[in-house]
């Protein structure tokens, strides 16, 4: 009996693995393996609303015996008054540092180190945020620290004092690094006076008072233009609780955003050079792009991973970079924007001698992927790209609820991650070329370039043409960031 056993195991051993032998793949690409099907979890299935009108997204996770909030505040330095740019980043730094009536910054500061905790806020261009990360066994204190920065922050004047000093400083190493003038000089070329690119001066952050501040935080902080994201180790309900004893204090009122203008839409098609004495040549190539809430953007979104976003599998990238050698740094972007058209532009990082050619094959590569079908391989690539790193979106508990609470924050509803994936594998190459003759002009490309001018225009007998070729160039002068002029 027990050779036959043996003999039996030495049998079932040889059959798994010949078996085995007979599935292994003689290359990677071979492999094989059943589709993972994922379903987005429901945003409506974590949204309530507090009895003061702040919208809350929980959700219970006892993964670790931590709580993390995450808060979304309707309001922007896209509302700075022209005089006082610099006034909503400033308040969203010193509302924190500068602490309130029961606890000073450099007490918090204190306070949350001793209990491995934290709290921070900041404003964007277009929105505010501030966020609270604690273990679960301190969410009472934490969140009551939390939430009276939010309702009460007192701006203290020495705060606000190291503050300006801090931003002036910055200012005076603000054209140092040239990506950062190239983005920075690139969207104020496309959106002039537009307050999305209006830039702070010494002038104007010194002229930001304490009241201001103040005046500041009434007009945009209130529980109902607000927010929240919840997750942790915590009971649901609660939790609930915890957060309407946190705010109960905080009534619902009005608030009006500023009227902003809209965008004027108009291209500037030109080569535009900005001289820095370096051996490179930073290059955007573009105009505008779209809204975030074009019916387009999953063909756009594939188009471009196709073209330039798709790292070393798209065309630029493969191109400029592997095939010619021209540029670690290259590719393409649709940078949108919600409130406002976005842009979208071709990139690279060239020695200054090979400026021109790399700008002639992205411009090849724009032309290319508007007038020929793309390669089924290619549609593969990007779609599974998109399908398979949809889930990260939901990786993590504060993660999805941040997720949801971005979607009601601007104004999608709240199903739009159902439909996601369906409108992805949607996408065909006929819509690909498209969105691409659509949405790229080569006509329209405003072409900006940060390097040595001389050397830029030069070029080198190996990759013959100029930069002339392109079109007339214009020097754009940078202004000292100090003074705006």
């Amino acid at each position: 009996m027990k050779r036959l056993l043996i003999a039996g195991i030495c049998a079932a051993g040889a059959l798994f693995a010949a078996m085995a032998a007979a599935q292994i793949a003689e290359h990677p690409s071979q492999l094989s393996y059943r589709p993972l099907a994922f379903t987005p979890p429901k945003a409506k299935d974590y949204r309530t609303v507090l009895s003061n009108g702040m919208v809350v997204y929980l959700v219970e996770d006892y993964t670790l015996p931590t709580v993390d909030i995450q808060a979304i505040i309707s309001t922007g330095s896209l509302y700075d008054p022209r005089d006082k740019i610099g006034l909503a980043r400033m308040a969203g730094e010193v509302m924190r540092t500068g602490g309130t009536h029961k606890m000073s910054g450099d007490e918090l500061d204190e306070r949350l180190a001793f209990l491995g905790a934290s709290i921070r806020t900041s404003i964007g261009n277009t929105s505010g945020n501030a966020s609270m990360s604690a273990l679960s066994r301190d969410t009472d204190e934490v969140l009551g620290l939390f939430a009276d920065v939010l309702m009460h922050p007192i701006f203290a004047e020495e705060k606000i004092k190291l503050y300006k000093d801090e931003a002036i400083e910055a200012l005076k190493s603000k054209n140092d690094q040239p990506r950062a003038v190239l983005e920075r000089e690139f969207r104020k070329l496309l959106y002039g006076a537009h307050p999305l690119v209006w830039a702070e001066t010494k002038a104007t952050i010194e002229a930001i008072t304490r009241q201001d501040l103040l005046d500041f935080h009434r007009t945009y902080f209130a529980p109902n233009n607000i927010i929240l994201a919840v997750a942790g180790d915590f009971q649901r309900q609660e939790m609930l609780a915890k957060l309407e004893k946190a705010f109960a204090d905080w009534q619902p009122r009005t608030v009006t955003l500023p009227r902003v203008p809209e965008v004027a839409v108009k291209n500037r098609p030109g080569v535009f050079m900005i001289q820095k004495q370096i051996n490179q040549g930073y290059v955007n190539v573009g105009h505008f792009g779209i809204k975030d809430t074009n019916p387009d953007i999953f063909a756009i979104n594939v188009m471009n991973f196709i073209l330039g976003g798709g790292s070393f599998t798209s065309r630029i990238t493969s191109k400029v970079r592997s095939d010619e050698g021209l540029a670690y740094n290259t590719g393409s972007r649709f940078a949108n924007e919600h409130l406002f058209p976005g842009t979208f532009y071709g990139y690279v990082q060239t020695k200054s001698q090979t400026v021109y050619y790399a700008i002639s094959l992205i411009l090849k590569e724009f032309e290319r992927i508007r007038r020929e079908p793309v390669k089924e391989e290619e549609m593969v690539t990007a779609k599974n790209y998109f399908l398979d790193s949809f889930p990260d979106r939901f990786s993590t508990a504060i993660g999805t609820m941040s997720t949801f609470s971005s979607l009601e924050y601007n104004g999608f509803p709240l199903d739009y991650y159902d439909t996601y994936c369906d409108k992805i594998r949607a996408v065909t190459p006929q819509d690909v070329m498209r969105v691409a003759k659509k949405y790229i002009r080569p006509e329209q490309m405003t072409i900006m370039i940060v390097g040595d001018i001389e050397a830029c225009k030069k070029g080198d007998e190996k990759h013959p043409g100029t930069l002339d070729q392109l079109g007339p160039i214009t020097e754009i002068k940078l202004p000292d960031p100090l003074t705006g002029k």
